[in-house]
């Protein structure tokens, strides 16, 4: 659409950071470094994700039913922390006017590190846009449907 909102450049996207890492070389090389394929990949995250204690996992890694490049919990974590991070937790104790039996938390993730994180992350780009669009059910332009606020009629005169 002409005269849509421009982009500017000199910010920097998640794959900036993430090919500025220390690893970069052996990103290059294998896409799921730190661990050696997808497999083990899909693997060490079926892991982390159940919850499992190190022990449990340690046991489970000591049947050598796989061939990994970690050997224990431990190296598997290790790798695991390794990885790109992303927007911390914060907490903030909330003081209220009235008493309350135990001290109230706020944990929360700060806001614009997340949309940052969120806008820049690769596989989230392609489903993000903020140019307005108009969608027509006939050639004629009779009926305008609305889909989401971008489709809406007050978002062209906007930009």
């Amino acid at each position: 659409h002409p005269g849509c909102g421009t982009s500017f450049p000199g910010g920097s996207m998640f794959m900036d950071s993430f090919w500025q890492d220390a690893h970069t070389k052996e990103w290059r090389e294998n896409l799921f470094y730190p661990f050696a394929s997808s497999e083990e990949w899909q693997f060490s995250s079926w892991c982390m994700c159940l919850g499992l204690s190190m022990s449990t996992i340690d046991s489970l890694l000591s049947l050598n039913i796989l061939s990994l490049s970690f050997q224990t919990a431990k190296e598997l974590r290790a790798c695991v922390e390794s990885l790109p991070g992303r927007p911390p937790w914060l907490c903030e104790h909330m003081k209220l006017d009235y008493p309350t039996r135990r001290s109230i938390r706020l944990f929360y993730h700060p806001a614009l590190e997340c949309l940052q994180s969120l806008l820049s992350h690769p596989l989230l780009s392609p489903h993000i846009s903020f140019v307005p669009w108009k969608v027509w059910t006939l050639t004629t332009h009779v009926c305008h449907t609305y889909e989401d606020w971008l489709s809406g009629d007050h978002t062209l005169p906007i930009q």
